[in-house]
């Protein structure tokens, strides 16, 4: 293989990688954003509640608030199950998920660690909302390695410019002086779940996996 088709498949990785990051920062803010606005707009919705029951207080009658504080109260429950939804979207881009102990864990874990309870399923996000300025434009990946390989084919393809590039290049080797060898990797002590078989670390106190206790 030439030297530059070497090249042009590294650049290639590199920028398939760079633009999978940038997609996932992109999306990332646009799911902080729609939060921010379903916030917003609870806020707004405990306003009217309380001016309701206000006006119902000053009226004598805290029953006239019904009809608006019931209404307002269902949009904020929506309200709150779309952000929890959008909230489990931004862990799962992140590749993470908090337990109600306060335990942070893979996304893929199907119970908590520390204290065995198991994680609901995640609740399916709902599409996202188109700005009012437009949506941002991001390079796919389908089209990142033909748009490296079009900035790399500029250059003629030649076998023997490119032995010759390399034998300019090439310097003697040297002996390398002795060192002293490093010592190996201290490996994590990892525990078999008895019902699943499932490896866990040696601090999990349930499989991430079944629940099932590690320490009876």
């Amino acid at each position: 293989m030439s030297f530059f088709k070497k090249l042009t498949e590294t650049v290639s990785k590199g920028v398939s990688t760079a633009t999978e990051k940038a997609q996932q920062t992109v999306e990332i803010t646009k799911l902080h954003s729609q939060i921010a606005g379903k916030r917003k707009e609870i806020e707004r919705q405990y306003n009217e509640i309380g001016e309701a029951v206000y006006k119902a207080y000053l009226a004598g009658d805290l029953s006239k608030a019904e009809s608006e504080v019931i209404p307002a109260c269902q949009l904020i429950a929506d309200k709150d199950r779309e952000i929890d939804a959008l909230e489990d979207r931004v862990r799962e881009l992140r590749n993470e998920k908090e337990c109600e102990c306060g335990q942070r864990v893979p996304f893929q874990t199907r119970f908590c660690p520390a204290c065995g309870k198991p994680f609901p399923e995640p609740a399916p996000a709902p599409a996202a909302e188109a700005s009012a300025d437009g949506e941002l434009s991001v390079l796919s990946e389908e089209a990142a390695p033909e748009r490296a390989s079009q900035a790399i084919d500029i250059y003629p393809e030649d076998e023997s410019a490119d032995e010759a590039w390399s034998a300019s290049r090439s310097v003697p080797a040297e002996d390398p002086a002795p060192s002293d060898p490093e010592p190996a990797p201290v490996k994590p002590v990892l525990h078999s779940c008895t019902a699943c078989g499932a490896e866990m670390p040696e601090e999990a106190r349930f499989c991430q996996d079944c629940g099932n206790p590690m320490y009876p």
